[in-house]
C-alpha cells in the first residue's frame, strides 16, 4: 500500500500549489465583487474556515488516518518512512477541502460558501507546508516550527495515539490526546 501512495515531486507539491492559488482566486474574487457588508461577512467567514480546518486536520488523523484499514495502512507507510513522499493522490486533498467547505454552504449563502474556502484552503496550505517543513527541515529551536516539529515527532517515535493536531496542539489539549513533552530529544536528531 505505502508504494501505491509513493510520488515524485510534482504529485507531492501539486496540492501545496494549487491549495493557495484556488483560496487567492476565491480571495481575490470577493475583495472585487462583494460590497463592504458582504466583505466583513466574508471575512469573518474566511476566519471560521481557517479554523474549522483546525478541527477537521485533528479529526482527520485522528479517526481515518489511525482507524480506517484502508487510510491506517497508507499512514503507517508515513510514519515507517516520514521523508518518502508519501500521499493521497495529487490534487484530491484541495479538491475534497472544497468541496466539504463550498457545496453545502453554496446553497445558502455563496458568498459565505466562499469565505469558508478560502479559509479552509488556506487551513490546508499551512498544514501541507507546516508538515513539510517538520519532517524535511530542522528549525531553530524556540520557533514555530521547532514546536510544531517536537509535538509531532512525540506522535511519530514515542506515542502514536496522541498529538494529532500538526498545525497546532489545540485540539490535543480540548480532547485529552496532548502528548506532554519529554527533555530527551535525541530522537530528532
Amino acid at each position: 500500500m505505502g508504494e501505491k501512495m509513493r510520488q515524485g515531486p510534482l504529485g507531492y507539491f501539486a496540492d501545496m500549489i494549487v491549495s493557495p492559488l484556488v483560496a487567492g482566486g476565491l480571495c481575490t474574487f470577493a475583495l472585487t465583487h462583494f460590497t463592504n457588508y458582504a466583505l466583513v461577512c466574508w471575512l469573518a467567514m474566511v476566519m471560521l474556515g481557517v479554523a474549522l480546518w483546525t478541527l477537521i486536520e485533528y479529526a482527520t488523523h485522528r479517526v481515518i488516518y489511525h482507524r480506517v484499514p484502508a487510510f491506517k495502512k497508507y499512514h503507517e507507510a508515513h510514519h515507517a518512512d516520514p521523508q518518502a513522499y508519501i500521499g493521497a493522490p495529487p490534487l484530491l486533498g484541495t479538491s475534497v477541502v472544497f468541496l466539504i467547505s463550498f457545496v453545502p454552504v453554496a446553497t445558502i449563502a455563496p458568498a459565505l460558501a466562499i469565505g469558508l474556502s478560502a479559509g479552509m484552503l488556506t487551513g490546508y496550505t499551512v498544514y501541507l507546508l507546516v508538515h513539510h517543513v517538520i519532517h524535511f527541515r530542522a528549525p531553530m529551536p524556540g520557533t514555530y516550527f521547532y514546536r510544531a516539529r517536537l509535538h509531532h515527532a512525540l506522535h511519530h517515535y514515542r506515542d502514536d495515539e496522541g498529538n494529532f493536531g500538526v498545525t497546532t496542539s489545540f485540539w490535543d489539549r480540548v480532547f485529552g490526546t496532548r502528548i506532554v513533552r519529554v527533555t530527551d530529544l535525541s530522537f530528532l536528531a
